[in-house]
């Protein structure tokens, strides 16, 4: 597998995994939505999972466009480094609920745009394409669930 691909997938699993241990860190902190936090938590950790099958046999022929896929490796470094630092940042002085929900929101988005930017030149019928399109949906249903809780429970 081209070197570039494998840390495109390296990125892409840790920024997963960085995502859901947010989620995680607020399901602790915020007993009330612990349920909420939680699910999407482990569904986050599912999508690390998904992406980690992805293998030489199954992108055989698939052709990335380098210039996209390294700018996407660049931004999901930055990504991952700031979530990083947010975490740690929680840990020592945790946000308020709205401020968790807040960005609960903007990091799916984030990562949503993140996803989306990559595979507006892939081939759509792309084994690979599908997957990452199926993992940006879930970004946008990620939001959306995130906004309703909020309006749904006076958070906003």
């Amino acid at each position: 597998m081209d070197q570039l691909v494998n840390i495109f997938l390296k990125e892409s699993v840790e920024m997963e995994l960085n995502v859901g241990d947010v989620y995680q860190l607020f399901s602790v902190k915020f007993l009330e939505d612990y349920d909420f936090w939680w699910k999407i938590s482990i569904e986050e950790m599912n999508h690390a999972a998904v992406i980690e099958t992805i293998n030489d046999d199954f992108i055989t022929g698939i052709i990335l466009p380098t210039d996209s896929i390294e700018k996407q490796v660049e931004g999901l470094r930055q990504m991952n480094l700031i979530v990083k630092e947010r975490i740690d940042q929680y840990k020592l002085n945790p946000p308020t609920r709205l401020e968790a929900f807040k960005y609960g929101f903007e990091l799916e988005n984030s990562i949503g745009e993140l996803h989306f930017e990559l595979f507006m030149t892939e081939e759509p019928n792309s084994p690979l394409y599908k997957i990452f399109q199926k993992l940006n949906g879930d970004d946008k249903n990620h939001a959306i669930r995130i906004d309703n809780y909020m309006k749904n429970n006076g958070i906003i």
